[in-house]
């Protein structure tokens, strides 16, 4: 179970750090072009995606014991 709020403590603090960092550029570019602002979105969704799938994929990993396996080789 310790394993499991690791990940989640992880994944949700580079969560909090890329929202943080999306919203101080959103804040200090606020006059910006409706294309760029469309390319900050997809350059910000593209890992936050890729974290909450990896975060999954660990947990699943953690709850099938995938992770105890791998410990005999």
């Amino acid at each position: 179970m310790n394993k499991i709020i690791g990940c989640v403590l992880s994944g949700g603090f580079v969560l909090l750090y890329y929202i943080f960092l999306f919203s101080v550029i959103l804040f200090f570019y606020n006059e910006m072009p409706i294309s760029m602002f469309l390319l900050f979105i997809i350059l910000f969704l593209v890992p936050i995606i890729g974290i909450v799938c990896v975060l999954f994929m660990r947990i699943y990993e953690i709850r099938s014991g995938e992770e105890e396996e791998a410990k005999k080789y």
